[in-house]
């Protein structure tokens, strides 16, 4: 890792993706694979996120990282691989807490807050609260977050603003989750060899490249992530112009 690691922070800032989002797919393929249970899987995916988590913020050009934990969609699934999950993220971010805090990075969570556990959620404001100050580095994790879920939820926003007040960019990034602090991704990786995006809404942007990997994401790492971005400023990016 260490070679490619040097390789990334010697990537020049117009070519590095600041703002990188992951969909951490293909967790409950692996772990069937293995004859395990869903969750054991969903369990090692969330080692793997941990150590991502801690090895990127050692890059100084990555600003955002966001990760997608559990969508809108995955109500659908067995309530006992849902309570599984909700389970598994808390217990992620109590243990990355700490870390978060010493290391002056903001955490955000996306997503609706008044369908996921109490417990979670406590954890979420406590850890949202003791970072909102910082201001360097974001991580944000998506739970109970979907794209059309949430214009529906921005709209609902906009009918508690002033009638004659002139929505403009700035108003439409305020209403977002977040609170318009993280921007479109530069970068969206997925893994599992799935090759869409699913409903992830303003993430994927008009300057948004995407990146998919065929491993499921238990037996991703570090060098799979830098692979990525190695990619991206390879990238000839011309923004609607030409070179």
């Amino acid at each position: 890792m260490q070679s490619d690691l040097l390789k990334v922070k010697n990537i020049h800032r117009d070519k590095f993706p600041c703002n990188i989002l992951i969909i951490p797919d293909g967790n409950g393929r692996w772990a069937k694979q293995r004859n395990k249970k869903v969750t054991y899987g969903h369990r090692v995916a969330a080692e793997k996120m941990k150590k991502i988590i801690e090895d990127l913020k050692t890059i100084e050009n990555v600003k955002t990282l966001t990760l997608w934990g559990f969508s809108s969609d995955n109500w659908k699934r067995d309530k006992t691989e849902i309570n599984g999950i909700m389970r598994i993220l808390r217990v992620m971010i109590n243990s990355f807490s700490g870390q978060l805090i010493k290391d002056q990075i903001r955490f955000i969570h996306i997503g609706r807050k008044d369908r996921i556990p109490k417990q979670l959620l406590e954890s979420i404001t406590i850890l949202e609260n003791k970072t909102k100050m910082f201001d360097r580095k974001v991580l944000a994790l998506a739970i109970d977050f979907g794209g059309e879920d949430q214009i529906i939820r921005m709209l609902s926003k906009v009918r508690d603003l002033p009638k004659d007040l002139e929505i403009d960019k700035n108003i439409l990034e305020s209403i977002k989750d977040g609170g318009g602090v993280i921007p479109t991704s530069d970068l969206i990786i997925r893994t599992s060899g799935e090759i869409r995006i699913s409903d992830i809404g303003w993430f994927n942007g008009k300057q948004t490249e995407l990146y998919f990997s065929d491993k499921y994401f238990p037996d991703i790492d570090t060098d799979d992530i830098l692979a990525a971005i190695l990619d991206f400023s390879k990238r000839e990016r011309r923004m609607g112009g030409r070179v």
